[in-house]
């Protein structure tokens, strides 16, 4: 038998769920015509916490692009960071 969670387990276990959707979200680029659609999707998965839904018509026609814009942010900042501790050229570093 199982034994019951405490409070400070299921506070414990919350937190790590919110640390897994924070992780979790990405963005969906899509079509301008296709935004609403794809809203009501996701809407319909009880997924928008995690899923934002953004036209553009910079993507293959027909496709979407899933952008996990936190890792995107990490990697900005770590190459600027970067910089701070070796020059940077066009092609790489020397």
């Amino acid at each position: 038998m199982t034994e019951p969670l405490s409070w400070d387990q299921l506070a414990a276990e919350l937190g790590f769920l919110d640390i897994v959707r924070e992780e979790s979200k990405r963005t969906i680029y899509c079509e301008p015509h296709r935004v609403h659609q794809i809203r009501a999707a996701v809407d319909q998965k009880g997924a928008t916490d995690i899923l934002t839904v953004r036209a553009s018509a910079a993507r293959p026609p027909g496709q979407l692009i899933i952008i996990d814009e936190g890792a995107m942010a990490a990697a900005e900042a770590e190459f600027i960071q970067g910089l701070g501790r070796a020059p940077w050229r066009f092609g790489g570093r020397p």
